[in-house]
């Protein structure tokens, strides 16, 4: 069977946290397609997903057909679509929606096209309009003469994400990272429901908080006192509001002396500098630079010793204007392998943002 996956503004790194789920899963795949934000694999018969485990995807369903335009027209005349009169639905992919339109209109079926009002930023700066709240999504895809077919009715869940966010009662506005971005940091380090995750930086546990609920067991350490005691609140508040049963451990501590417990993985949003209000010079840029590749490198040569040999460390690191860490001087000078990335997450209005590597 074969899926189609609407990734969102960053489709390279959506791809990555996809794939990198059904690598740690030993999940059999084939990738069939990446194009746009648009990806399609191929999974073993019985395969199942569930969007609200992934923080890159947006829409995602099965690929129902996949061949030429008369064969296509031949599986329109014998299948219902759409199981309903009246629906709304939107549209994804490069292949006209004429032969749909047509199928709906002899069925009598009144389909609506959302077009939608939320516009997402791409990693590219390219605003693309996101129909949230159709009742179905039709992907409709061609490449090299094969069109690909496929309906879904899975969508990221936006209010229940905002909800977390917004609600938490210890929020860092000028140091947030986004539940979206959380999930993929997870997702990347690899690990799965019991295991034991590291976020050596949790500062008010948005990491941690994202593993939780994916029933993963946590230990979170910062260094801040404030962030530990605002991570035992919003985890606290976690717990009232929904269901919790991982192990959970919030420790302040200097990420240099963290303890040897062989971790599973390792997900962290690095401290990506002084906040700066105002563009720096360059000369300010690669100081800002230098400063935390001396920062880090012997914090995470303490975390290749205590996690397990083959573990993860998904990890952020600051990119100031035009001006990233050497990942690779990273690397080699902390015994590490670069397993992927950097993946730039930013956007073109930015002079802060973040480069995602996944270290072995």
């Amino acid at each position: 069977m074969k899926w189609f996956f609407v990734l969102g503004r960053n489709p390279e790194l959506s791809r990555l946290e996809v794939l990198s789920y059904l690598v740690a899963r030993k999940r059999s795949h084939t990738e069939i397609l990446f194009e746009e934000n648009l990806l399609v694999i191929k999974t073993n018969d019985g395969e199942e997903f569930d969007i609200q485990e992934f923080g890159g995807v947006l829409k995602l369903g099965e690929i129902e057909f996949e061949g030429g335009h008369k064969d296509f027209l031949k599986f329109l005349g014998s299948k219902e679509l759409i199981p309903s009169d009246k629906f709304t639905y939107a549209a994804f992919g490069n292949y006209a929606l004429d032969d749909i339109k047509e199928k709906f209109k002899r069925g009598r079926k009144k389909g609506i096209l959302k077009h939608g009002r939320r516009q997402v930023t791409m990693q590219s700066g390219d605003k693309v309009n996101l129909a949230t709240n159709a009742d179905f999504s039709i992907f409709l895809h061609e490449v090299s003469g094969v069109i690909y077919y496929g309906l879904g009715n899975q969508e990221y869940g936006y209010k229940d994400v905002v909800k977390r966010d917004m609600k938490k009662p210890v929020r860092r506005e000028e140091l947030a990272i986004s539940p979206r971005l959380c999930k993929i940091l997870i997702n990347l380090s690899g690990v799965k429901s019991r295991d034991l995750l590291l976020d050596p930086f949790v500062g008010v546990g948005a990491v941690i908080s994202e593993a939780i609920l994916k029933g993963i067991n946590v230990y979170g350490s910062d260094i801040s006192k404030d962030a530990i005691e605002g991570a035992e609140k919003n985890i606290a508040w976690l717990k009232e509001n929904y269901s919790v049963s991982s192990r959970i451990a919030l420790k302040q501590m200097d990420a240099k002396k963290i303890p040897d417990m062989q971790w599973a993985g390792i997900a962290t949003e690095t401290p990506l500098g002084k906040l700066l209000k105002k563009k720096p010079k360059d000369s300010e840029a690669q100081k800002i630079i230098q400063d935390f590749e001396a920062f880090i490198i012997p914090i995470l040569r303490r975390l290749q010793k205590t996690k397990k040999s083959a573990a993860k460390i998904a990890i952020t690191f600051p990119k100031i204007r035009n001006f990233h860490v050497d990942v690779d001087k990273i690397a080699e000078k902390c015994g590490l392998k670069i397993l992927a990335g950097p993946i730039e997450e930013s956007r073109p209005d930015q002079f802060i943002g973040r480069d995602i590597i996944v270290f072995v």
